[in-house]
């Protein structure tokens, strides 16, 4: 089986890094977010705003919990591409 080239591994390593940049700043909005809903959850008064309590009583999700593990696989995923690149291309 051939690899790709170090150029393609590059692009592909530089692009995965971004991507995990860009999910850690969800990730972060994600945890803030679960805080807020905690918050809310210990706070005994009710909203006159039905649809804002809906929001906030609603459960996280798989995916909104584990978003910060999700982002750094992502970034070290590139990263260890990356270098993967590098070492291709000086060889």
């Amino acid at each position: 089986m051939k690899l790709p080239d170090h150029e393609t591994l590059l692009a592909l390593g530089v692009t995965l890094v971004m991507a995990g940049v860009i999910l850690r700043g969800f990730a972060s909005q994600a945890r803030r977010d679960l805080a807020r809903r905690k918050e809310h959850r210990i706070d005994a008064r009710k909203s006159a705003d039905a649809i804002l309590t809906e929001e906030l009583a609603r459960p996280p999700g798989w995916f909104e919990r584990n978003l910060g593990l999700l982002a750094n696989i992502i970034l070290v995923a590139g990263v260890v591409i990356t270098v993967a690149g590098f070492a291709r291309e000086l060889r």
